[in-house]
């Protein structure tokens, strides 16, 4: 997957890079960097991508807060897999 086409797919799922970057539990840093073709996608982060716009799965990314520090990440992709992009 080419920085182009994450862009591309994010923009579909109505991310932002730094939400990317938590949903693959990633640095905002390396989500940026992956954005910018300054290095590789992980082809597990594009098989991802790739299916969650195939099956047509919405990201639903929990709100970072200082009471929830411990959240379940398996709760984001039960999430994804129960609401569909309109």
């Amino acid at each position: 997957m080419t920085s182009d086409e994450y862009r591309a797919a994010l923009d579909k799922l109505g991310i932002n890079q730094q939400a990317a970057g938590r949903f693959f539990e990633v640095g905002s840093r390396t989500a940026r960097r992956w954005a910018l073709g300054e290095a590789r996608v992980p082809n597990p982060v594009a098989m991802i991508l790739q299916l969650m716009l195939k099956k047509r799965l919405k990201v639903e990314i929990p709100i970072w807060n200082e009471q929830a520090r411990d959240f379940d990440s398996t709760q984001i992709w039960k999430l994804s897999a129960e609401r569909k992009l309109e």
